[in-house]
């Protein structure tokens, strides 16, 4: 007879972490450096890595919220109204993420352009107009971003029913909830990107909400085609698209999941990421809103249909301290939902990892970095593990994760700590991109 632990669908097991070493990618104390999951993270396998991110400017002259200290560091800088600074920025190492030099920093994309010129970038061109760029290359990349980040949809309602705009664009143009994705191609690793951008509109069944895909994992198939997975902006329904010309152009296949409050738009799944199994069933990885919990769901027939979504973690797979002293934390520092931004990768020996944000208040779960593990293809999973803990705030997250040739694992997320003895406002905090490296028993 089974005992009760080798039951268990979640927390099925311990997993142990080890030789973990923690590193400053990005670090500037004039930039709001975050979200490494709306850039990318690339392993070319011969040393080099390079991660993305976005990153806008530190605004000191923002007016202060009612009884907050200043200076103000703008959150989320670049889906300000108007914002035309920053854009996604990527930095590269030569070592396996060891270091990461400040001369090889570059933008994908950056928001000081002129209406004319965003526009222009991403008005659909015929193919023959586009530069091919073969994605089955091991040179050649592919960025997905979504368009709240991009200044024009937020330039104002004079640009509805603008003749420039892309097909789809003039619609509810200036509302905060209607934004597509798009993405970029690179034939030579992120030193040069195309010229012009792929718009990813939702299906046309949800045309009034945008769609939302970054980069937490795409699949190819073994005749090039390609499948990403994103949600419409209202959330309420998960989606896998297809490419059929390299990246040129995205198609909706069919839903993989759906929430049933449609009518709110945190109701519903996001950072969405699609993986190919070593049985060669998909696998989706989503987070399920409002609870705030990271879910997958199974594909047998290459996205054609999909199984019911079911989480990872539960309450008995914490595995952190319930007891003792509260770790430090800067002051105005407030709860944020327990889990956040899950990505997935799968091993080279065929486990799934797993890593999400928590971003509880100290004493109801802890702020780090964190994750889960299977090792039966997705069947069980392990209890949770702590990659880092001990952030200084809310504030992080967005991993995006990487295997190394000799067994390490690489992750990459935006983090806060604070330097020196005195407290630190959480408003005054430097967000940075961080690296840590580890090893799974």
């Amino acid at each position: 007879m089974a005992t009760h632990s080798s039951c268990r669908k979640l927390g099925a097991r311990r997993v142990a972490v080890h030789d973990l070493e923690h590193i400053r990618i990005h670090y500037d104390n004039h930039l709001y450096l975050y979200a490494p999951n709306r850039g990318g993270l690339w392993n070319f396998g011969d040393g080099e890595l390079a991660v993305a991110y976005l990153a806008g400017p530190v605004d000191y002259k923002a007016p202060l919220p009612p009884g907050k200290p200043g200076p103000y560091r703008h959150s989320h800088p670049l889906a300000e109204r108007g914002a035309r600074a920053g854009g996604v920025l990527l930095s590269r190492s030569f070592d396996y993420g060891r270091t990461w030099p400040d001369s090889d920093r570059s933008w994908i994309w950056h928001n000081d352009r002129s209406d004319n010129e965003i526009l222009d970038w991403l008005r659909p061109r015929a193919p023959e107009q586009r530069e091919q760029i073969d994605l089955t290359q091991p040179d050649s990349i592919i960025h997905f971003c979504h368009g709240e980040y991009l200044r024009f949809p937020f330039g104002g309602r004079e640009l509805r029913n603008d003749p420039r705009l892309p097909p789809g664009l003039n619609f509810h143009l200036g509302r905060r909830e209607h934004h597509p994705s798009f993405s970029l191609r690179s034939r030579d690793r992120g030193r040069t990107w195309e010229r012009h951008a792929t718009l990813i509109e939702g299906p046309s069944w949800a045309p009034e909400g945008g769609f939302l895909c970054v980069n937490l994992g795409h699949v190819r198939f073994d005749d090039g085609v390609l499948g990403m997975v994103g949600a419409t902006y209202r959330r309420n329904a998960a989606c896998f698209y297809a490419s059929y010309d390299n990246g040129l152009s995205w198609q909706y296949v069919s839903e993989i999941a759906r929430a049933a409050h449609t009518p709110d738009m945190y109701y519903g799944y996001s950072y969405l990421g699609v993986h190919r199994l070593p049985d060669d069933r998909l696998l989706c990885l989503m987070h399920r809103l409002p609870e705030n919990w990271p879910h997958v769901a199974f594909s047998e027939d290459d996205g054609m249909s999909w199984s019911t979504p079911r989480a990872v973690v539960s309450p008995a797979t914490y595995n952190l301290p319930l007891t003792g002293p509260l770790p430090d934390r800067a002051p105005g520092d407030d709860s944020g939902p327990r889990y956040r931004s899950p990505r997935a990768l799968v091993l080279r020996d065929g486990r799934i990892l797993v890593l999400f944000a928590r971003r509880e208040y100290p004493a109801r779960g802890g702020r780090g970095i964190l994750g889960v593990v299977s090792d039966d293809l997705g069947e069980t999973w392990s209890e949770e593990f702590v990659v880092r803990d001990g952030a200084y705030c809310w504030d992080l997250g967005y991993p995006v994760v990487t295997e190394l040739p000799d067994g390490r694992l690489f992750t990459a997320y935006w983090f806060t700590t604070k330097d020196g003895d005195e407290p630190v406002h959480e408003r005054e905090l430097v967000r940075y991109i961080a690296g840590t490296f580890f090893r799974l028993d």
